[in-house]
């Protein structure tokens, strides 16, 4: 299993759902504390079962965005701005 460092809100979205999955927490009161739906409470826990806590990260985090400009468009850009 891959290591996973979640973020603050990755960690308190971690700790409602170990609620829930300890009968401390009703889904209805965990929707509530995370201001999302009771059925994407359900889809989330469902997730994190199968997953663990690798199910709460972010699918795109580490990628590069798909509308990012190429770094060596970005480094010519400088360069003719910097100059006359």
């Amino acid at each position: 299993m891959k290591d996973v460092t979640l973020n603050q809100r990755e960690q308190a979205r971690l700790q409602v759902l170990n609620s829930v999955l300890e009968y401390q927490l009703p889904t209805t009161q965990a929707a509530e504390v995370l201001g999302i739906s009771e059925r994407q409470v359900r889809r989330v826990l469902a997730a994190y079962r199968r997953e663990g806590a690798a199910a709460l990260v972010h699918g795109n985090r580490g990628r590069q965005p798909r509308n990012a400009i190429p770094e060596e468009t970005a480094s010519a850009v400088v360069m003719l701005a910097s100059g006359k």
